[in-house]
């Protein structure tokens, strides 16, 4: 019950934080996007390619490791510490080195300079690595929640008052650059915990192979997610990978937040359960359900609703944006399910099978991209598209095998919602159709589309599921 209890509370936390964060996320997008050019975001979008790929390197899978050990000892906290900072040391001095020839292979000059600014970020998050793991392990997500959403608050409110004075680019990197120091000062005054003066190799090479694997893993998914806009950055443009980067902004993050806000809380209850199949089993699918739930109408009704939201919230000047999110929203779908099978690699110590996995699915992704770049950015989203659905069985097939979960089994418990939402969104394209394409103020038209489409879904689901209010009462069952 106690753990129980905790994953609930968890899950409270990390809600209000990730819906907080949302609605900050999607006010910056559209701010920015009036302040800044398309050309901007692309440069950005580039940036972001190398930070979060050297991120990956920075926790080399060491907070992982700390949630999945059981009790790490002190000695073991402290030396992941100084592994990490030493870490974020190197890799800021490595960007640094490497920050001319990127910026010569992108043809793009100002490049140098960002790349020297924003190598300082890793730096930054070494410092908060192990606080954040250990409030995960004791799944305080409280304090996580509460230096999480600060943060993003005053980096929000720091980067816009750079745009607004026509930083451009660099009003971006002030935005990550000052988050990461909050959230890192907040980690380290909510976490008890504090570094003693000991560093032992032999208790970093206790925990390699499982730390090795996980990263290898994360390097190769960061290779399959980041490809596209390495190609879209190369071969077509900045400003064409700015529309990009928007539309998978808007398309991914919420969805992937959502699974990854739920996955966050229960890794650590995974942990827990990891020689308990058939109850590993049944909290899994509740939650796989319960993303469905709310992931899958709302990329439905972004395919719904795209044309009439971009020219409300973004203009001309952001052309082909609507096309994009068309395109990516089925693909938002699949990753909200697939974000959830890394916990069970994870919590079950399979991380070599994880990375032998990501590497084959990686080699596909990457190949689809290559295949899609000659019919520009829709070409790249489409066969995003496409590899997402070739690769979706064998994804479900192998992880869900951990556990003796069927992929039909798997399937049935969210076929139902994803056939509910479709229901939805084509309602909502008959009414447009019939009614609302003739009002001439935009937002009145998207709010009754809105309105109409949550109508349509609240009831299905109250036919299909009974009353939503104890349906979700049931998380607490």
């Amino acid at each position: 019950m106690k753990l129980k209890k905790q994953v609930l509370t968890g899950v409270k936390w990390i809600a209000i934080a990730n819906i907080f964060r949302q609605i900050l996320s999607l006010i910056s997008i559209v701010i920015f996007a009036k302040l800044l050019s398309v050309e901007d975001f692309g440069v950005f979008s580039i940036l972001m390619i190398f930070n979060s790929f050297l991120i990956i390197f920075g926790d080399m899978g060491t907070t992982a490791a700390i949630v999945h050990t059981q009790k790490p000892s002190k000695l073991l906290l402290s030396s992941v510490f100084y592994f990490n900072l030493m870490t974020g040391l190197l890799l800021s001095f490595i960007l640094i080195l490497s920050s001319t020839s990127i910026s010569l292979f992108f043809e793009i000059p100002k490049l140098e300079l960002l790349l020297k600014l924003i190598s300082l970020n890793f730096i930054i998050m070494s410092f908060m690595l192990v606080q954040k793991a250990l409030l995960e392990k004791n799944m305080d997500f409280k304090s996580i929640s509460t230096a999480e959403s600060l943060s993003v608050l005053i980096g929000l409110i720091l980067g816009l008052i750079s745009a607004y004075y026509g930083m451009g680019v660099y009003s971006l990197i002030t935005q990550t650059l000052s988050t990461s120091i909050i959230a890192t000062i907040m980690l380290w005054y909510y976490s008890k915990w504090k570094p003693e003066w000991s560093f032992s190799l032999d208790e970093i090479k206790n925990i390699w192979k499982y730390t090795a694997n996980l990263s290898a893993f994360e390097i190769i998914n960061h290779f399959s997610t980041q490809a596209d806009s390495f190609l879209i950055g190369k071969y077509l443009s900045a400003s064409a990978l700015g529309i990009y980067s928007i539309a998978y902004k808007i398309m991914l993050y919420p969805l992937q937040n959502i699974s990854r806000v739920l996955m966050r809380v229960l890794f650590p209850a995974f942990s827990k359960l990891q020689n308990n199949d058939a109850k590993f089993r049944e909290v899994y699918k509740h939650a796989i359900f319960y993303i469905s739930l709310i992931a899958f109408p709302i990329m439905v009704g972004l395919m719904s609703t795209a044309e009439v939201l971009v020219d409300i919230l973004f203009g001309d000047k952001w052309e082909g944006l609507a096309l994009l999110l068309i395109i990516l929203a089925p693909s938002g779908m699949i990753r909200s399910i697939y974000t959830t099978t890394g916990a069970i690699y994870k919590a079950k110590g399979n991380t070599d099978l994880q990375l032998k996995i990501g590497i084959a699915f990686t080699v596909i992704t990457i190949i689809g991209f290559i295949i899609g770049l000659s019919y520009g950015v829709n070409g790249v989203a489409t066969s995003y598209l496409i590899t997402n659905i070739l690769i979706s069985y064998p994804v479900f097939k192998i992880s869900w095998g951990q556990i003796g979960l069927g992929v039909k089994e798997g399937l049935k418990t969210i076929i139902p919602v994803l056939f509910i939402s479709l229901l939805m969104g084509s309602t909502i394209h008959l009414l447009d159709f019939l009614l609302f394409q003739e009002i001439k103020t935009q937002i009145i038209r998207l709010t009754l589309m809105i309105i109409s489409g949550v109508a349509v879904y609240a009831a299905l689901i109250n036919f299909q599921y009974g009353n939503i209010k104890i349906l979700f009462s049931k998380l607490k069952s």
